[in-house]
């Protein structure tokens, strides 16, 4: 096994090392690359205790401990760097570290026992009769992880809503790889969790749980450096609240509605703004000089739909129009979806059958 933990030692730092040269990095990508670092260190303290070094320098086991107490707060800083519309650190959100820095606090007296007393504590103490503070920070450890994992999975799915109210497209910005990111945690700390009642000796149990960890650093260092910003400038910009709020403290009149509304459904059908695949609200309104958030108020009130749903609907009618005027069948089904805005085969296949109630293929044998 040992073997396995090196290539997972091998991978963090290769990829914190990549990630720190990307062009044009960004706050996720500097979030993951310091994430990577500590993985790998904490692979590698593990890889030292495997191997029996910490009988020679027993300290490696105080460093070692809180180290798992660190990947909870990265994951959540990750999730909240990828979906946030402001790319800023907030140094607040440093606080998701106190618990392992107070670890580490409560763990100093030890590190400066001479050698023998350290051993002493590692080998006689802690097996027979640990501190109050060891099995604290064992839960809290726990608790940490399981914490993180539903606290991110919350953030994710207020994100995928926030799609609908703000794309006209899902392709790069749903995320999916991150859920499956973060269920990978959720199976990591169950490994945790089982191995704690299942696996017949600590050592055994360990060995589990790095190597699966050694798999989580192979799946995120492998999506996360390809994964670039969601939010575009023009998202930023926009300020699009969630349309979760109802509005209830928008100005906008009944009147007013009414004006937007017509100007809405006369530049749709005049100038065809959704033929453009990477449509996003906040463009629409600049485009129609309508601030973005009275915009989403008009199409989820007056119209009862999401961005998404609004825009895509468009498309599909715009397909229909195109096969229905190419009676030489010149074109195939894939090229017409491109040609009204469509940017995936998945995603027509997807928002066609939902508006329809049948597959395109089943629309064309029906005419």
């Amino acid at each position: 096994m040992g073997i396995i933990y090196i290539i997972g030692v091998v991978q963090a730092f290769f990829m914190e090392f990549m990630l720190l040269n990307k062009k044009n990095k960004a706050l996720p990508d500097k979030i993951l690359a310091i994430w990577m670092f500590f993985f790998g260190y904490h692979l590698f303290s593990y890889y030292l205790i495997y191997s029996g070094i910490h009988v020679e320098f027993p300290s490696i086991l105080g460093v070692h401990a809180p180290l798992a107490l660190l990947h909870g707060p990265f994951l959540l800083l990750y999730v909240q760097s990828l979906i946030g519309k402001k790319q800023i650190f907030e140094r607040i959100k440093l606080l998701h570290f106190i618990t392992p820095l107070s670890y580490y606090a409560f763990l100093l007296p030890v590190f400066f026992l001479p050698k023998n007393e350290i051993l002493k504590f590692v080998f006689e103490v802690l097996p027979t009769n640990p501190p109050l503070f060891i099995e604290v920070y064992s839960i809290l450890t726990t608790f940490s992880g399981i914490t993180y994992v539903a606290w991110s999975l919350l953030l994710l799915k207020r994100h995928q809503k926030n799609i609908g109210d703000n794309f006209s497209f899902t392709e790069e910005v749903n995320l999916k790889w991150l859920r499956n990111l973060i269920l990978g945690m959720a199976v990591l700390w169950t490994v945790v969790l089982a191995t704690d009642f299942m696996a017949n000796n600590d050592d055994e149990g360990s060995e589990i749980v790095f190597g699966v960890a050694v798999l989580f650093v192979f799946l995120i260092g492998y999506k996360g450096s390809r994964q670039g910003l969601i939010f575009s400038d023009g998202v930023r910009e926009g300020q699009v609240k969630e349309a979760v709020e109802k509005y209830q403290k928008s100005s906008l009149t009944l009147d007013l509605t009414e004006q937007y509304l017509n100007r809405l459904i006369k530049y749709m059908d005049e100038k065809k703004p959704f033929l453009e695949s990477r449509l996003t609200l906040p463009q629409l309104a600049r485009q129609l000089d309508i601030n973005a958030n009275y915009l989403s108020q008009v199409i989820n009130e007056k119209l009862g739909q999401n961005f998404y749903d609004f825009i895509n609907r468009y498309r599909v009618n715009e397909f229909k129009e195109r096969l229905k005027n190419d009676t030489a069948n010149r074109y195939t089904l894939l090229a017409h979806a491109h040609e009204s805005g469509f940017s995936s085969k998945s995603s027509f296949n997807e928002v066609f059958k939902k508006v329809e109630g049948i597959t395109p293929s089943q629309f064309l044998k029906s005419k």
